[in-house]
């Protein structure tokens, strides 16, 4: 019967159809203001201050911006000039006022940062591609796979969130938006690509899909964010896996700076407005339900918000880094193949 259950909901999408009506909706559409920030311990803190506007509003739509607006920053109820650091621990309430759009507020904690306590890895070659080139010494290219495992210690007596992030490395400069590392000469050429990271080499990845999303294909890709509720006051393996990676390099002579790359590993802990928003942006676009409300076969999904007009989102984020070097991996494969 459970089966069945299943297939009568997954085929009501395609039995009903759905009508529009013009409307105007009975809610109040005077514009407030809007406060957006993402605040870092130990970084400058950016606010951003808009309002609201209906959709229809095409003139709003292109600016905005409230150029009346005033910012005040408080820190553990002390008022802040634009030169403070928000550190881990802190209670911060951001205030913008508006002569126009009235008043707005949020409050957040800075959460203390948690430390990845240890790692265990293994690359695993899986494909040469070419492994001589004429007139260099030091020449390769191959493929390999890698396997992580990191140990995180969650605080006794507090309820966490958490993001992971990754990035990978070459000659310890970095960049989250790029996974292709060359060297900027010609002699010698270098490549890393860190490969395809697999998202559901972790479940707990996945802990936000609950049965109903799981039905209807759900899926944890594109979303690293996580609580403590599996594992509080304890030590959690976070297991993850990148798979097609490639290294390429020809090199007239052996330079070892060449092979100084890897990952660098980052754990974010963050506030629950921060886990909340994410959470409510993955249901809006990637969930089941953001597709059936869309389609007009279920309630709309409305926006989360922490600010007291209830537009905008004022989160915060602590983290710490470690890193894995390829160097010796790599060496081995070029000098055995």
């Amino acid at each position: 019967m459970a089966i069945l259950r299943h297939i009568i909901i997954i085929s009501l999408p395609v039995l009903l159809t759905g009508c529009f009506e013009d409307f105007t909706p009975d809610i109040d559409t005077e514009p407030v203001l809007c406060l957006n920030s993402l605040i870092t311990a130990g970084e400058p803190i950016v606010v951003q201050v808009s309002h609201t506007w209906l959709y229809t509003d095409e003139a709003a739509g292109r600016d905005h911006s409230v150029k009346d607006a005033v910012i005040s920053i408080f820190a553990n109820d002390e008022p802040k000039d634009a030169d403070y650091l928000p550190q881990e621990g802190d209670c911060i309430r951001i205030v913008a006022e508006s002569k126009t759009y009235g008043y707005a507020e949020a409050e957040v904690t800075v959460p203390y940062a948690v430390p990845i306590e240890a790692v265990k890895w293994e690359p695993v070659l899986t494909n040469i591609l070419s492994d001589d080139v004429e007139g260099y010494e030091m020449a390769g290219h191959f493929l390999f796979n890698v396997r992580a495992e990191l140990d995180i210690n969650d605080p006794v007596g507090t309820e966490d969130y958490y993001r992971f992030s990754y990035l990978s490395f070459f000659n310890d400069k970095g960049n989250r938006d790029d996974i292709i590392y060359s060297a900027p000469i010609a002699e010698p050429e270098v490549e890393f690509n860190m490969g395809t990271f697999n998202y559901e080499s972790e479940p707990i990845f996945s802990e936000h899909i609950g049965v109903f999303e799981s039905v209807m294909g759900g899926s944890s890709y594109g979303f690293t964010f996580f609580t403590d509720r599996q594992f509080t006051g304890s030590t959690y393996t976070l297991h993850v896996q990148y798979s097609d990676c490639e290294y390429y390099v020809a090199s007239q002579q052996w330079k070892p700076e060449l092979l100084n790359c890897g990952y660098e590993f980052t754990l974010h802990t963050i506030s629950k407005s921060y886990y909340d928003w994410a959470n409510y942006m993955w249901q809006r676009d990637d969930g089941p339900l953001g597709d059936i409300s869309e389609f007009g076969f279920g309630d709309p999904i409305w926006g989360y918000s922490n600010v007291s007009t209830g537009a905008g989102v004022v989160a915060a984020q602590s983290y710490l880094s470690c890193r894995i070097y390829l160097n010796d991996f790599l060496d081995t494969v070029l000098k055995e193949h």
